[in-house]
């Protein structure tokens, strides 16, 4: 198999960009890199990479290490931190993904993944999550635990665009951690994946919008409290019908 030249892989994230911007079609895009010495699946793979990466989308195709981090370095310098963010979150779920599907660990994609982490990092707020156990822990099996539901619950930038669109309380309860407990609690919050994982197939791209939302720990375990689990409007009915119950006449 012919290796493509780092030559190429420029001209594709030029190409794809073009693209992108609907300058040109994405044939027309996939013949030039043909012409460059791509082949026509490849050349069709860089383009769609790139615009998953600028959406925040899963791309199921695989492009080479390099052009990975070529592109997250263009996408960063030509675009800013957001956009690195959002292109990490593709990434993320990419390597999450090809993961699951094969079996085999992504070293040198979670490798890239954890060198542009770095630029964004402290970008975030410190999470706990009490429950958390690393994903590289052995246990007795000889088997390492992968937590797999929550995977983009604990996401920092999934998490962190869920956030900035519904703000810091839970959205069953009202509870905010900061105007209880001060600037201990500040920007404290879990965050719920409304979607259980095992209902929808595995080419699922996270709209962290849509699929995320804000919940106290309180009321994210009762979310869990059955599978699939509780729906958001479901708890809180549960919640008034317990408050209603619980008021005495006098």
């Amino acid at each position: 198999m012919t290796k493509n030249t780092n030559e190429q892989i420029h001209r594709a994230y030029e190409i794809a960009n073009k693209v992108y911007l609907n300058e040109i079609s994405v044939s027309d895009g996939a013949n030039i890199l043909a012409d460059v010495g791509l082949k026509k699946s490849s050349a069709f793979d860089y383009i769609y990479a790139y615009s998953k990466l600028l959406q925040g989308k899963l791309y199921t195709r695989t492009i080479n290490a390099y052009a990975t981090d070529y592109y997250l370095d263009r996408i960063h310098n030509e675009n800013g931190i957001t956009a690195l963010k959002t292109a990490l979150l593709a990434l993320y779920q990419h390597i999450e993904y090809y993961e699951e599907t094969s079996g085999a660990s992504v070293r040198k994609g979670r490798k890239i993944y954890d060198k542009y982490y770095e630029l964004v990092k402290d970008t975030f707020a410190d999470t706990v999550f009490p429950d958390e156990v690393e994903s590289h822990k052995q246990y007795s099996e000889g088997k390492t635990r992968v937590v797999k539901v929550n995977s983009y619950e604990r996401n920092q930038i999934a998490r962190q665009e869920c956030i900035e669109h519904f703000g810091l309380n839970c959205q069953v309860c009202d509870f905010n951690f900061q105007e209880k407990f001060g600037e201990l609690g500040q920007n404290f919050i879990h965050v719920h994946h409304i979607i259980d994982i095992s209902t929808i197939g595995k080419e699922y791209s996270v709209d962290p919008k849509a699929d995320l939302i804000p919940v106290c720990p309180n009321c994210h375990a009762m979310l869990h409290k059955k599978k699939p689990a509780y729906t958001v409007s479901e708890l809180k009915e549960i919640i008034n019908k317990s408050t209603n119950g619980n008021k005495r006449t006098i």
